[in-house]
This record gives structure tokens, C-alpha cells and sequence, in this order.
């Protein structure tokens, strides 16, 4: 199963987590306790409650081995980096202060939570970070009395810069992080790259360009602009559906979801 092409969070890492919780809650848990018990009582073999709990603990990690996997699948290494930070920072908010988490325990939830911070910062770096050396002010200062010489180097960064932000903008648009806080942690990172560094240049060095006919062509956003559009990504399109562990029979009653439960029960041995 690939990915989610938009660098969000599979639905099978929001479905598994919240399933084993529930199967470690007090509403399920004495019931599969039980029929566990009685499973391997037919086969003369004792049942600790712990095998339960390895069970479960299990499939979460087996579950956590296939993030490598998934990200390897992306042919753009930058949203291979987004999608790491998604679902790391999911499995962590998602499982903090749960059943699950009681069991996974502090230091594996906390090293989630610094994957979601070490893959933000080499997305940035990798992608938007590349946008500020395009209007470095190299050269210019050399040429601060020869302003023609000058007018064509600002001429040409801005240039630089505008087909580069242009073309990350709309890749980027695609993209989502379904996490509300997160998403707009994520932006603040990308306008504080962006936009000081670009409001610096241009009152500096736009006023050589504005002096030319042909401003407009070169000098195509305002920093208004800029931090209106970078405040803007990353926004999900439309909720995403989760799979669920109940299911509501026509007589409205819930049952669990319980199917291949002597299957599951195998792994016990």
C-alpha cells in the first residue's frame, strides 16, 4: 500500500494505534482476556495476561517499521521529509497519555516527537531554505556606485527567486500536514525563512529596479504577499476518513470488531 500522494498520514497508522487502544480498554480487554484464556485452555496451555499486551505492542511496532518503507517510496526526497513529520507527530499526539502509551512508554513516545522536529527542520532546509541565498546581497556592494551594473544583478536574483518560489509554491500546494497546530507551526518556520530575508532586499536593492520601466517583471510579490501565501499551505483539502472498530448493526446495537480473532490469537503462542 503506498503512501498518501500528498504527504499525509496513511490511514492505517490513524486506524491501528486507536484499534489497540481500544483493545487494551476496559471494554474489550476482559472479553479478549477471556476468550484468549479459553483458546489456549483447549490446547492445555496457560494464558498471562502479558502475552496480550506483547501482542498488541507487537503490531504497533511492526506497524512503526513500515514509516522507512513509505517514505523511501516518494520520488521527492522534500515530501518524503514531510511525511515523516506527519505520521511521527500523529503516532505521538495520538498515543500520549493512552493505554497504548502506558505501554510503549515515555522515552519511545518522546523520540516521535523529536523525529517530528528533526524531519521539520530538514524539510525546510531542503526546500524553502534553499529560496533565501538567491537574493544574497553578494556582489552588490562592489557595485554600489555603478548602479546599472547593479540593476542588472538585482534584476537577476529577483528573477531567481521568482520562478524558484513560484515553482515550490505550487508543488507545495499539493501538500498537506492534517495536524491544525502543527500545520501552522510549519508555516511560521517557512515565513520566517522567507519573508525577512526577502523584505531586506528589497528595501535595500528594490529601489533600483522600481526605477525601471519593467519593475513589475521583476519585483512580482510584496512581502504582504509572501507571508499571506506561505501562511496558507499545507492546509488539508478535506477530512480524511478513518477506519473504525466498531460497527452498528441495523438493530443500532455496536458490536466490536472481532473478526479473525482466533487468527489474532495465534500469535499469542
Amino acid at each position: 500500500m503506498p503512501p498518501p500522494a500528498d504527504g499525509g498520514v496513511p490511514r492505517l497508522v490513524t486506524f491501528v494505534p486507536k484499534y489497540c487502544n481500544q483493545l487494551l480498554g476496559d471494554q474489550y480487554r476482559a472479553v479478549l482476556t477471556q476468550v484468549l484464556t479459553i483458546h489456549r485452555s483447549w490446547r492445555k496451555e496457560p494464558f498471562d495476561d502479558k502475552m496480550l499486551v506483547d501482542a498488541v505492542h507487537d503490531i504497533v511496532k511492526a506497524l512503526e517499521a513500515n514509516f522507512d518503507t513509505w517514505s523511501k517510496s516518494y520520488e521527492d526526497k522534500t515530501l518524503s521529509y514531510l511525511f515523516m513529520m506527519n505520521t511521527h507527530w500523529h503516532f505521538f499526539k495520538h498515543l500520549k497519555s493512552t493505554k497504548m502509551g502506558e505501554v510503549l512508554g515515555d522515552e519511545w513516545l518522546r523520540e516521535h516527537e523529536q523525529y517530528k522536529d528533526y524531519y521539520s527542520q530538514i524539510f525546510l532546509r531542503e526546500s524553502w531554505g534553499t529560496l533565501a541565498p538567491l537574493l544574497s546581497r553578494e556582489g552588490l556592494i562592489l557595485f554600489s556606485k555603478g548602479q546599472a551594473t547593479a540593476r542588472d544583478l538585482v534584476k537577476q536574483r529577483f528573477k531567481s527567486f521568482n520562478a524558484s518560489f513560484a515553482e515550490m509554491y505550487q508543488k507545495q500546494s499539493a501538500w498537506i500536514v492534517p495536524d491544525k497546530d502543527l500545520q501552522q507551526r510549519l508555516c511560521h518556520l517557512v515565513v520566517q525563512a522567507i519573508v525577512p530575508v526577502y523584505r531586506s532586499f528589497m528595501q535595500n536593492y528594490g529601489p533600483l529596479v522600481e526605477q525601471d520601466g519593467s519593475a513589475s517583471k521583476y519585483v512580482k510579490y510584496s512581502t504582504e504577499d509572501l507571508d499571506r501565501m506561505l501562511s496558507t499551505l499545507f492546509m488539508p483539502k478535506q477530512p480524511r476518513r478513518t477506519g473504525s472498530l466498531q460497527v452498528r448493526n441495523s438493530n443500532g446495537k455496536i458490536n466490536s470488531a472481532m473478526t479473525g480473532l482466533y487468527r489474532s490469537a495465534s500469535t499469542l503462542q
